[in-house]
């Protein structure tokens, strides 16, 4: 049961992978249908062979639903603390490249103004 529910807590960090990824990168919502494709697809195929794997061969429907347990209460906790430091940490880092941009862009202004007094 334990395994279950560390399997389902798996797929739900996999899962924030790919909402920290969009709460970084815009995608359209044809391109965030086909990631949740993917995510379901392969965490199909994850927790088949974990099944398969601790319960010698069988699937039992009850390690299904336990990874699923795991997976909720992953989000109704830990996963809600994740997003919001991730969220504190997006905004740190858009606020660094902002200032590396407006720097970068100061000084390519100089150099420009410089090159035209120049000739």
């Amino acid at each position: 049961m334990i395994q279950a529910l560390a399997a389902g807590a798996f797929m739900g960090v996999y899962y924030d992978a790919f909402r920290f990824l969009r709460r970084i990168v815009h995608f359209s919502s044809i391109s965030v249908a086909l990631q949740d494709l993917f995510f379901w697809l392969s965490s199909a195929v994850y927790l088949f062979f974990v099944c398969v794997r601790l319960n010698n061969g069988y699937i039992r429907i009850y390690f299904v639903l336990f990874a699923f347990m795991g997976w909720g209460v992953y989000f109704a906790t830990f996963g809600r603390v994740m997003f919001v430091v991730f969220d504190f940490m997006i905004k740190i880092l858009k606020r660094f490249f902002r200032m590396i941009k407006k720097h970068i862009t100061r000084q390519a202004i100089k150099i420009y103004i410089n090159s035209r007094r120049e000739c």
